[in-house]
């Protein structure tokens, strides 16, 4: 009789073997599945019963000793006999452990010559090996997903093209495209291309008349703020607040800077931020170098000594620290500052770089935290500058300042022509 038994490690199916058939069973072969049915059919063991070479016939001296018979490659039977002592050693057996043979006497040895077949031993390295198959699996999966994702807006973009060329006059598809590279939606490209066409006469379609009046439907569209006017017998407050890395401090120094040059140097500086190593010293680096007052707040309570020393003042601009979003004790800081100082204006400085629903996520918060106006700084870093447009109107908060540039004075008030002719370059 021959039988075949399936397994998913030869410890598993010589237990079966064992169980099954005892200790006549002689194995003829053993063998890895290349390409198993499932997890527990990995391996194949081929067995009989039938005694083809010759065998001991002595079964007194095995006891409690139970072997399995395997062939060599000369096609002699050899027998090894393990041990199985008790239910743990055959669990043991069945994790991996090699368990050693009793003591056999001289007559014992001669007859059982082949050890049988040893249970592969761990390797040091299978999980190290495990653990960087892992690794690279899912690096490849969180790949696979940004391509996924990067094809997806990819398409939304050409998508966004095709809808507006194909309902726009041929004369306007530069002007179209130009709008769809600033970032703005297909819908807000549309409606400023509708209302455009209805401004352009048939035989006023030259590229530059296009232009000239997309310029002017850009710049009703865009919302700004009132220039500031600073105050009698008191100082002009404006405070600054967003996100941490925004560029609150530098924004700061240039509109100080500004003030001084343009015949305001009753202007004074005041920090909030205890958080950030060197920011105080930043600022108050500067102030002493520009010749302005410099003050610093480290709690609300402090609030009224300070601006007593500084009611003399023309102008005060007050920076506030940046903190991760979900801070709850940021915010209720910003709001106590808030109370204690009442700062006419409470500007929310972003950077234009920025992706649109961080901007968003941003505007929704620091709404709550008393912001009523937008400061977009790195201007020059920004490749898309649609957001110009599409937050103000959206958020319902206007323009203030825009930075242009890493220089001192590259800083601007938001105007609407600059600001529309930027959006169609």
């Amino acid at each position: 009789m021959i039988k075949k038994y399936r397994a998913a490690t030869f410890t598993e199916a010589f237990l079966q073997i064992k169980e099954e058939l005892g200790a006549d069973a002689v194995i003829l072969s053993q063998k890895e599945i290349k390409h198993p049915s499932s997890a527990n059919e990995k391996v194949e063991v081929t067995v009989t019963l039938d005694d083809i070479s010759e065998s001991p016939t002595n079964n007194s001296a095995r006891g409690n000793d139970q072997a399995l018979g395997t062939y060599n490659n000369r096609g002699t039977k050899q027998i090894q006999t393990v041990q199985w002592k008790n239910v743990n050693d055959e669990i043991a057996i069945k994790q991996g452990a090699r368990l050693p043979l009793e003591p056999r006497n001289d007559t014992q040895n001669r007859r059982e010559t082949h050890l049988m077949p040893k249970i592969p031993e761990k390797n040091p390295m299978t999980d190290s090996v495990n653990k960087l198959t892992d690794y690279m699996e899912n690096t490849l999966a969180e790949v696979k997903k940004l391509r996924e994702e990067f094809s997806l807006t990819r398409g939304e973009f050409l998508e966004g093209i095709r809808v507006v060329r194909e309902g726009t006059p041929k004369d306007f598809n530069r002007v179209a495209i130009a709008l769809t590279k600033s970032g703005l939606q297909a819908q807000t490209v549309q409606d400023l291309l509708a209302e455009s066409v209805l401004l352009c006469s048939p035989d006023e379609r030259d590229e530059n008349s296009i232009k000239e009046k997309m310029r002017k439907v850009l710049a009703n569209r865009i919302l700004i703020a009132p220039r500031p006017r600073l105050k009698k017998g008191r100082p002009l407050v404006q405070m600054f607040i967003g996100p941490t890395g925004a560029g609150k401090s530098s924004l700061i120094t240039k509109l100080a800077g500004r003030a001084t040059l343009t015949g305001n140097p009753n202007v004074a500086i005041v920090s909030t931020d205890t958080y950030r190593m060197g920011a105080i010293e930043q600022l108050e680096g500067f102030a002493n170098a520009a010749e302005i007052d410099f003050d610093k707040i480290s709690s609300p309570e402090a609030v009224p000594e300070v601006f007593e020393r500084l009611r003399e003042k023309s102008l005060v601009l007050v920076d506030t620290a940046g903190r991760g979003s979900g801070d709850q004790e940021h915010e209720e800081e910003i709001l106590a500052l808030y109370e204690a100082i009442r700062p006419d204006e409470v500007h929310l400085v972003l950077p234009l770089n920025m992706r649109d629903s961080d901007l968003e996520k941003s505007v929704e918060k620091y709404s709550a935290l008393k912001a009523n106006r937008i400061v977009f700084t790195k201007q020059d870093e920004s490749a898309e500058l649609g957001a110009l447009l599409w937050l103000p109107l959206k958020s319902q908060m206007p323009l203030s300042y825009i930075c242009i540039g890493q220089k001192p004075d590259d800083i601007v008030s938001a105007e609407k022509e600059i600001i529309a002719e930027w959006i169609l370059k």
